[in-house]
This record gives structure tokens, C-alpha cells and sequence, in this order.
């Protein structure tokens, strides 16, 4: 099924709970530009699971497939997902996407899922 998509012009709060920062709703927060995950109930798994594959990948690995396969995942589980662009100077910038869901226990019912997928 995959996440509703926010407006862009939303910025990026909570579709939730407006919270401009961490809250129990995030699911995950990653820099798609340097692809690293940086915020969310996944990150710690997202960037193991990420630095996995890259290391099994070797010197000619092409990132591009198999890391919007890894964000496909998490979209299939999340119930909202925003991107948006920040710009934090000359080569500073990067694109960001968030992934949400409605509830905190569906937060942690999504980690033992995406935890799960791995094996």
C-alpha cells in the first residue's frame, strides 16, 4: 500500500502531532542526499541494515537500487511520509525523507517488523 504522500509545503512536522522535531510518531528521518538515516524508531536499524549492504556490496557497489528498496520498505509500513529539501548552505544542502505512523506502539510494532525483514 505504501504512505500517504504530505504536501511539500508542509515542511516537515508531525502530520500527527505538528511537533517540528522527534516525536513518538516518527518512524524515520534520512538525508536521501548522503543517504543516512538521522532520526526515528528506525535509524539505528535503517543504518545497520544500510551499512550491511554497502560493505557486502564491495568497491563497485551502485547505491542507488538497492537504497530506494530499503526506503520502500519502510514506506510500506509507515502511514505518512514527507520529503523536503534543506538548505544549510553551499554544499550543505540535502533532500530529507520522513516516514510517520498514527500511534507509538505501531512505531514499535514497525521496528520488529523491519528487524524481521532482515533475516
Amino acid at each position: 500500500m505504501g504512505a500517504q504522500r504530505c504536501d511539500e509545503d508542509e515542511e516537515h512536522k508531525c502530520p500527527f502531532c505538528s511537533s517540528t522535531g522527534h516525536c513518538p510518531h516518527i518512524l524515520l528521518l534520512v538525508d536521501t542526499t548522503f543517504r543516512n538515516a538521522e532520526g526515528g524508531v528506525l535509524m539505528s536499524a535503517f543504518n545497520e541494515r544500510w551499512s550491511k549492504l554497502c560493505q557486502e556490496g564491495g568497491d563497485d557497489f551502485d547505491e542507488r537500487e538497492p537504497f530506494e528498496s530499503l526506503l520502500g520498505e519502510v514506506d510500506s509500513i509507515a502511514d505518512v511520509a514527507n520529503d523536503y529539501d534543506y538548505e544549510g548552505g553551499p554544499g550543505m544542502s540535502s533532500t530529507y525523507s520522513a516516514y510517520y505512523v498514527d500511534s507509538e506502539t505501531k512505531a514499535q510494532d514497525a521496528l520488529g517488523r523491519f528487524i524481521e525483514a532482515r533475516r
